[in-house]
């Protein structure tokens, strides 16, 4: 069965270090849903997934909302929170499906749709890493933050 939810993967959590985060807080755009790469819009304080809308920028991962349904975006003004991740943190995010199976300690960078996707070089775009293997149609996946 291929991880298509934050709890496939165990639990809802997204960060999983059990240390200290830094939140910010922001308004649900009525798109990004928890797990998602997202940046905060001046304009309006909403956060909008990152690599859509022509939104360039990363402002940190939409951390859960227990209130609402699992893998669904909070409507649109809701306040929600964005973890910003720290060096060496465990976080899960939404992945593009690689593809075909990618082993632990793979590079990750920035995809599109708020995701992250498998990059087989470490470069400057590089976010850290795959904590644990992903298989084949897999969209959400475990990260370590950092390299």
């Amino acid at each position: 069965m291929a991880n298509t939810k934050i709890s496939h993967l165990g639990s809802r959590d997204i960060a999983l270090s059990g240390l200290g985060e830094i939140r910010i807080g922001a308004l649900a755009d009525g798109t990004a849903k928890p797990g998602d790469l997202v940046g905060i819009t001046d304009a309006d304080g909403k956060v909008a997934q990152c690599g859509t809308g022509g939104v360039d920028y990363f402002s940190g991962i939409l951390d859960d909302l227990p209130t609402i349904a699992e893998d669904t975006a909070p409507t649109a003004g809701v306040p929600v929170m964005v973890i910003v991740p720290s060096k060496s943190h465990r976080y899960r995010v939404k992945c593009l499906d690689f593809g075909g199976a990618a082993v632990g300690g793979a590079a990750v960078k920035h995809g599109t749709a708020g995701a992250v996707t498998f990059d087989a070089v470490i470069e400057n775009a590089t976010l850290g890493y795959l904590k644990k293997a992903v298989a084949d149609d897999d969209t959400v996946c475990e990260v370590v933050w950092g390299v």
